[in-house]
């Protein structure tokens, strides 16, 4: 009887070990809350962390009428809230943990300890956008939208 022949070398294995651990890795992402969401090339991104009771802010220059995406995630061991009057009236999109909600207008987003959310919405608003957490109301943060035109 003729020899099988062998079928997983050793980079063959390695490989397959490979991503049978980034799988977990992944998968252990998404169960934390963490996967990133993947905005795309036309939108404007604002990161928004919650870490020690404060909101960190990271944007770049924001133009008017585009689709932007703000990216909020809880740093802290505490649940914490995101909301503001910017959005007010405006039609907007929330994604967490895998659930989308839209609709007109947004109160504000709950974040447990170590998760993220993103809210999509056209910018359309210029001036000093002042968010806040309800349940701790000493946390403010703004955004800082500038027309061109105005500039």
């Amino acid at each position: 009887m003729p020899a099988l022949p062998r079928l997983w070398g050793r980079e063959t294995l390695a490989a397959a070990l490979l991503v049978t651990l980034l799988g977990l890795f992944v998968r252990e992402e998404e169960r934390q809350g963490w996967a990133q969401p993947t905005p795309s090339d036309t939108e404007q991104v604002v990161e928004v962390i919650i870490k020690d009771y404060k909101f960190r802010t990271k944007q770049g220059a924001l133009r008017l009428g585009l689709p932007t995406a703000i990216i909020v995630r809880n740093e802290d061991t505490e649940r914490h809230d995101f909301g503001s009057t910017m959005f007010e009236g405006l039609a907007t999109r929330v994604e967490q943990n895998g659930v989308i909600v839209y609709g007109r207008g947004l109160n504000g987003v709950m974040l447990d300890p170590h998760r993220s959310a993103v809210v999509r919405f056209d910018l359309s608003r210029p001036g000093k956008h002042e968010f806040r957490c309800s349940l701790h109301p000493a946390m403010v943060g703004e955004l800082l939208i500038l027309s061109v035109e105005a500039v």
